[in-house]
């Protein structure tokens, strides 16, 4: 369930526009930090278990089920960063 911040959003740049679009940026760029670090972690364990080595991970091609449940996560992801986007869209469309 996502939480949704209660009040009117902060603005600390001149313009509430370039807020939002900073606010969409952080996340991503939080979201990318935490995503390289695990999978550099993950990546650096397998290869030093000799359980998988980089090339055969840059090598993996994944099914018809795995393409699929990427794309759901990709629509779901996609959502929570365009959450301050869509929230400006419902409040318009209310008024």
């Amino acid at each position: 369930m996502t939480k949704i911040a209660k009040g009117k959003r902060p603005v600390y740049l001149e313009n509430p526009q370039t807020d939002k679009l900073l606010a969409i940026i952080m996340a991503l760029t939080g979201e990318v930090s935490v995503l390289h670090e695990r999978l550099d972690t993950i990546e650096r364990l397998l290869e030093v278990k000799g359980i998988l080595s980089a090339s055969e991970i840059e090598a993996y091609e994944p099914d018809v089920k795995v393409t699929k449940e990427r794309e759901q996560w990709r629509a779901e992801y996609i959502a929570r960063v365009l959450r301050v986007v869509q929230e400006e869209l419902e409040t318009l469309n209310k008024t």
